[in-house]
């Protein structure tokens, strides 16, 4: 998480020293520059034993591509222990994904929109799951489809 700040304090210090007709790709470059330090935050809440074991059944993390034709057709609902884990993961997520969309406002506004969208209807899975009102399989296949759908309006 402290590399988070420190590559964003790097990014706003160069931004003003940056001559007026570069802004543009300066936006450009601190918005790389902040999915980067998301993506640092991400890889660390993704190395914990609880996101370790969700990867397992759950496309997320480290292990999103091992057994993805199985993880997409499991019509199991999540068990207790596995809504536990759900839970402290989403707590550490959601400290990177705050600080993301915070600095994103910052550099990028349209940009903090579309991201704070894409959290909203990933968190609306994340419930849906936790309630039990849909399957591993087709929380995975909604994250899937939520991921696509982002990609192609980055």
């Amino acid at each position: 998480m402290k590399s988070f700040v420190a590559l964003f304090a790097v990014v706003l210090l160069a931004g003003c020293t940056a001559p007026a007709e570069n802004k543009r790709v300066q936006m450009t470059q601190e918005t790389k520059t902040v999915e980067q330090a998301y993506a640092l935050c991400k890889g660390t809440v993704d190395s914990t034993l609880e996101a370790m074991r969700l990867s397992q059944s759950f496309v997320l993390g480290k292990n999103k591509g091992t057994n993805y034709l199985g993880k997409i057709a499991d019509k199991s609902y999540a068990t207790d222990e596995q809504v536990s884990d759900i839970l402290a993961y989403h707590v550490d997520l959601t400290v990177c994904r705050d600080k993301a969309v915070d600095y994103l406002r910052i550099v990028n506004t349209d940009y903090a929109v579309l991201v704070s969208e894409y959290f909203a209807k990933d968190d609306k899975i994340t419930a849906d799951v936790v309630e039990k009102e849909i399957t591993i399989g087709d929380a995975n296949r909604k994250v899937k489809t939520l991921e696509y759908s982002f990609s192609l309006v980055r």
